[in-house]
């Protein structure tokens, strides 16, 4: 089959890690320490950084929040950085391993390689200018939800070269939290209500902000201007 086809993307898709049952959610459930019912986030090698395949779900983060009954469960879930950092906290402390926010030096890279995402290019069906792109913004408005331009984590192409395992959403859907080294949050990566293009300048609402999480220790800060 053609490499990219949707049928291939079906496939390499099939492989990630879901729930065994009717619901098949994202995730690898399993009893915590505590012995609670947790669902933990499947991360993909990128050299020695493990990096969440998908960004953090309403599902997942839901046994954090202990939260109602969520109909959408393979959903982003939207969050303040505090709250990720406090997600991140809870998983290492229920699985024993270390779990945290990237920082943004480790992660850049897989940022500015992607296609196809889910942007606002994609519910325009072109490429908007910034004016046009606040009238979209407002128009999306009056659709039903918080966020109605989201999709299910891994609706598009995922990233990856033919030996790697494919990561979703790195340019679309949520922008997604990291941290600067010196402690501070930002966002990065592209969302459903900002154009593809970096050079729009475009913020996104915090209804369209989410995170990934990696497993392990950080390493050291790359140096600035390396000798």
């Amino acid at each position: 089959m053609k490499k990219g086809s949707p049928l291939e993307d079906a496939l390499r898709l099939n492989d990630a890690q879901r729930v065994p049952g009717p619901a098949g959610v994202y995730g690898t459930s399993k009893a915590s320490k505590n012995g609670r019912d947790i669902l933990i986030p499947e991360v993909v090698k990128r050299g020695d950084l493990e990096i969440g395949r998908f960004e953090v779900t309403a599902g997942q983060f839901s046994k954090f929040r202990r939260s109602g009954t969520i109909l959408r469960l393979d959903m982003p879930a939207r969050t303040s950085l505090a709250d990720a950092q406090a997600f991140a906290g809870w998983l290492s402390k229920e699985t024993g391993q270390t779990w945290r926010i990237p920082y943004e030096d480790e992660v850049k890279e897989l940022y500015e390689h992607r296609d196809g995402e889910n942007t606002l290019d994609y519910w325009a069906g072109y490429a908007p200018n910034p004016e046009d792109a606040a009238k979209l913004r407002e128009a999306a408005k009056k659709l039903d939800g918080t966020a109605p331009l989201l999709k299910e984590v891994g609706s598009f192409h995922g990233q990856g070269k033919d030996a790697e395992e494919p990561i979703y959403d790195l340019g679309g859907n949520v922008a997604e939290l990291v941290l600067t080294r010196d402690g501070k949050g930002k966002v990065i990566g592209g969302s459903a209500d900002c154009p593809a293009d970096a050079k729009a300048n475009c913020t996104p609402a915090p209804e369209y902000v989410g995170f990934r999480v990696v497993r392990g220790e950080p390493k050291p800060a790359m140096p600035s201007n390396p000798k």
